[in-house]
């Protein structure tokens, strides 16, 4: 659970870092996408499944243009063909995060980011992080599932409450 909560504040300086800039940034294809996240030495990987749609991904990338104006004090991106880099300086909580972010792929199939963060002081014990989130198209989304829903495979679902 360790690995999955810093994966998540991983994730977080991702979504603060992409969308900061007026750079033409790609947008998921529709559908269904695996995401596989990596973090740590030695750490199994945490494997989620989202469908989207345009507006979800609209939604998603001003949220995250949001949550960077609210922490990050430096977020700057360039682009170059199929590959954002990204390096801001964040601040969650009372840890301040400088993280690199390199972000390949075409976003129809695939894509890859890699964030490289230094946690000072330490977060969960840990001064550095690299975390990796490849994705991959699956195809539509199954019937009934909503756009922004995410499931984990292999995952026990909890019953449904009465």
């Amino acid at each position: 659970m360790r690995c999955f909560s810093l994966s998540l504040a991983a994730a977080a300086v991702v979504l603060a870092t992409l969308p900061a800039q007026a750079l033409e940034l790609p947008k998921r294809k529709p559908g269904l996408w695996e995401l596989k996240a990596t973090s740590g030495e030695g750490a199994p990987p945490t494997v989620m499944q989202q469908c989207t749609d345009e507006a979800f991904e609209a939604q998603m990338q001003k949220t995250a243009l949001e949550t960077s104006k609210t922490m990050c004090s430096k977020n700057d991106m360039k682009r170059d063909g199929n590959t954002i880099t990204g390096n801001a300086e964040c601040k969650m909580g009372s840890v301040n995060i400088t993280s690199r972010t390199v972000t390949t792929g075409d976003f129809t199939s695939n894509y890859k980011v890699v964030v490289n963060n230094t946690y000072s002081p330490p977060m969960m014990g840990k001064t550095n992080e690299t975390t990796v989130l490849e994705a991959r198209w699956l195809g539509a989304c199954a019937a009934g599932q909503k756009p922004g829903a995410m499931t984990m495979p292999n995952m026990p679902v909890a019953p449904k409450s009465k």
